[in-house]
């Protein structure tokens, strides 16, 4: 996972990336950046080179992810969404998410759909 400085580190934006798997499932990040943002060319490369992908399943995959962009990025607030091919009519889709203590921007967090 690569990363560069944030050109404004000072204003709380939100920055969404989705990327499809090679499995059929789907990754969606989003995230509010502190200093640093993250290189979207290398986040299928990072996905890419994940060891089975989503073999542990989906939420091991949603884990794995969370825990390296909070390693790396350390962003204000971030969520992760795996979304695996759907099963007949089932679908399914795991969402974590983990903020900065102390961090709240409520009308940012707002524009967001709803799950």
């Amino acid at each position: 996972m690569r990363t560069a400085a944030n050109p404004e580190p000072g204003l709380d934006y939100l920055v969404t990336l989705r990327a499809p798997l090679s499995t059929g499932a789907a990754v969606e990040v989003r995230y509010v950046p502190d200093r640093e943002v993250l290189d979207a060319a290398a986040l299928g490369a990072y996905l890419d080179a994940l060891p089975g992908q989503d073999a542990a399943g989906p939420e091991a995959l949603a884990a794995l992810l969370l825990g390296d962009l909070l390693n790396e990025l350390l962003p204000r607030w971030v969520r992760v969404a795996v979304t695996p091919p759907p099963l007949g009519e089932l679908t399914q889709s795991i969402v974590m998410e983990d903020r900065r203590p102390g961090w709240d921007n409520p009308p940012l967090l707002a524009r967001l759909a709803p799950l």
